[in-house]
Parts: C-alpha cells; structure tokens; sequence
C-alpha cells in the first residue's frame, strides 16, 4: 500500500503524536508499504526523512503548529502518486486538504484521534471562551468526514461515541518501540543531575503546559518533602516552564525539583533508566506515550485516572492510578517510596504490558484497518459526508467559517509581503 499521512504537527517539534508518526511510517516502511507524510513546512528547518513533504504554511503562532498556507493548494500534490489511502492526523487545515483530495481521487480518508482536543481551548489565541466549543467542532466535523476513525484507548472511543460520532471506530494504540538505554545511564544522568546513586528519584517527560498538570505534580509532591528523601526531575518544557520555578520556590522545594528542558528523543531513555518512580499528573491525554516509554524500561508509574492513563496503568499491578488530589497523588507515590520490593514488582509487571504497545502490534491493527476501509470502498460508492454533530450553538459554524477565512486573508498577506 501507499498511504499519504496528513499532520498539521510534525518536525522540529517534540510530542507524542510526532513519535507516533515517525514510529508507524518506519514500521510499515519494513512490511513493505509506503507512506509519505505532508505537513506544513517550518520556517528555518529541512527535513532529513526523505519520506516529507513540506507544503506552504503561515506561522502564526509562537507555540502552535503552523497552518497551511492557501498557496499549498495550487498543486495536486497526490495527482499521478499512485495513493491508495489518505490518512488524516489532525482536525486542522491540513485536515481540509486531506478531505479535498481524498475526494477528488476517490480515496477512503482514515482519521487517527491522537490528542484530547477538548482540554487545550488554552491554545486558541483570544478565543479562550469559544476556544473548547470550535475545538470540538473541529474534530468532530473531521470524524463525520473519514471513513474510519481511530482512537487510541477504549475509553476515548466510549467518549467520541457520547459525542455523537457515528462514523465506525476502531481502537489502535499508538505505536511505542521499546526504549533501550546506554551503558552506564543511570549513574552518569545521576552524575549529570548532582544525585547520588541512592537517591529516590521521580521522573517526568511531557510539555509543561496546563493540560499535563505540573503545577499540581508540584504541589502533590511537596507533601512529602518533610517525611521522605527524594527528588524530582521534569524533562520538557512549555509555557509554566517560569512559573513552575517560582511555584517549587513557594512550596519549598525547589531545592529538590530539577528541570531539565526538553530531552532528545534519542537520549530520553537514559533519564528514565536513572529514575525510580514515573509520574504522570496529566488530565488530557488520549493515551500517554510516555507511560509505556517509562513502563519499558521497568518504572512504576502514579498518574490520574482520566482518559488514557486508566487504560494504560494497571491500577495496583504496575502503578497506581489516583483521582485528581494531590493527597492521593502524594500517598501513591510516597508509598512506592516505602516499599522498594513493591517497585520492583510494578516494574516487572510494568515492562511486560509495555510489549501490548510494540510498534509492530499496532502496525498489524493499523494495517487490518486500512485493509478494511479499502475493501468496503471499492466495494460500495463513498456516502456523502454526514454533517458534523450539533453543539447547540447555530453561532458557531458561521465563527469557524469566519476564523478560516481569516486565516486565509492572513495568510494571503503575509505571502504578498
């Protein structure tokens, strides 16, 4: 097969959904099929991966994915290419070209739902208000549009459905390969944070945004800073990234908390080798890739039961899964501390449901997907596309087709400039 992937995100950013991207090309790359990815090109970066094609883009954001440029559709970019299937990883403007020229060549569209999209209204510049009513338009419009849609959990799957999504999903983790550690990593990151090789460490890789919830990762934590000996590093960055130094100064541990900034993706796998316990306080991830990365490698994971990570962490088996309190969040991890025979049989437990995620699991489910899709297109003629469900506001499709026209207009000028 040749699959054309559609994501509005990709390089130079750092984020699950760019892993999974990367990890699900190389492995269906090695069961002989081909796909190419089209994502928005980004000022100043060229791509190594031969296997890209940057399209037109308007960068109108500091911390956003940039948007595709209307200059991006002059081209046919699939015409003569030989597709046999688009698939579509976010519900944004490279979405629109994805349904345009899925159509046009009469191909089935698939739609992967990687993020909770609801929790990052955030994001939306001056538009907080509306910002998780259009976001939700957004991918529900999108999920109408496909042929098929794929979440990464059952429990997110239950969610689309209570959002009225009709089109059929199919549940297909995202693809995790198996990390492996250098030699000698965890004295030498231990070494590099200024720890000794028996302190109690505990560890987190994630944006540092409001949606992964580290202000309240600070504050569980500094419950315990009278009655246990441990730090805490935090791998990533975001726009707390400030006011998280001054939060651990306020809760008096700054003395204890360690930010490292973002970490390659190529030398994470030594931090988590170097830590003791995985903490997870995020209340807006499909899935949370990270919490198989940590759970690979052997670490006991405490996170918040919400969406993906009650599906990932087998609650009492290798973690705990808590309720969004910081007492609770606090206790789970101070009791893995107390008990280090309880974290070494988490840890086991922990790396064998790691390999449930294995890229090539997932490239079988993905592959059975597509194998589907293709076999009820070319068998049946392609139904209209279902309108997007209702959100009670007869408003809110004329703000979007504001907001998109907008966009254009923008980046109509910025283009002449």
């Amino acid at each position: 097969m040749k699959i054309a992937f559609f994501a509005e995100g990709y390089d130079p950013f750092i984020n699950g959904v760019v892993t999974s991207l990367k990890t699900i090309q190389s492995v269906l790359a090695q069961r002989g099929h081909e796909v190419i990815i089209f994502a928005p090109a980004y000022p100043g970066y060229e791509d190594s991966n031969g296997k890209v094609v940057r399209l037109p883009s308007v960068k109108w954001s500091k911390i956003c994915y940039p948007c595709l440029s209307p200059l991006a559709w002059r081209r046919d970019i699939l015409a003569e290419q030989g597709f046999d299937l688009v698939h579509s990883h976010q519900p944004f403007t490279m979405s629109r070209l994805a349904v345009h020229l899925a159509r046009k060549h009469e191909l089935p569209l698939v739609y992967s739902f990687h993020t909770m999209l609801n929790e990052f209204a955030q994001y939306v510049p001056s538009l907080h208000r509306v910002g998780k009513r259009l976001l939700t338009w957004a991918f529900l419009r999108h999920c109408a549009e496909a042929d098929r849609v794929t979440s990464a959990t059952q429990i997110v799957r239950a969610f689309l459905q209570e959002q009225g999504v009709k089109t059929p999903i199919t549940v297909v983790p995202e693809g995790v390969p198996l990390l492996h550690p250098t030699s000698g990593a965890r004295d030498r990151v231990r070494r590099h944070l200024g720890l000794s090789c028996d302190t109690p460490l505990l560890f987190y890789a994630g944006r540092l945004g409001n949606e992964k919830q580290p202000d309240f990762l600070l504050r569980s934590v500094a419950y315990l800073r009278k009655t246990h000996d441990f730090h805490l590093a935090l791998a990533g960055g975001g726009t707390m990234e400030r006011d998280l130094h001054r939060l651990a100064k306020q809760l008096g541990i700054a003395d204890r908390v360690i930010f490292c900034g973002w970490i390659p993706h190529e030398q994470i796998a030594d931090y988590y080798a170097a830590a003791d316990v995985f903490v997870f306080p995020s209340t807006a991830d499909a899935m949370g890739m990270v919490l198989v990365e940590a759970m690979s490698l052997g670490l006991p994971c405490v996170a918040v039961a919400k969406y993906g990570p009650r599906e990932l962490v087998i609650d009492g088996v290798t973690g705990f899964l808590v309720p969004f309190s910081e007492q609770a969040f606090a206790d789970a991890v101070g009791h893995l501390l107390d008990n280090q025979p309880l974290c070494r049989r988490m840890g086991q437990a922990a790396r064998q449901r790691a390999r449930d995620f294995a890229p090539d699991v997932v490239a079988e489910k993905l592959c059975g997907v597509y194998q589907e899709v293709l076999e009820q297109h070319s068998s049946c003629p392609a139904p209209a596309s279902a309108p997007p469900p209702s959100l009670h506001s007869p408003q809110l499709g004329d703000l979007c087709r504001r907001l998109l026209a907008r966009g254009s207009a923008v980046g109509r000028r910025v283009r002449k400039r």
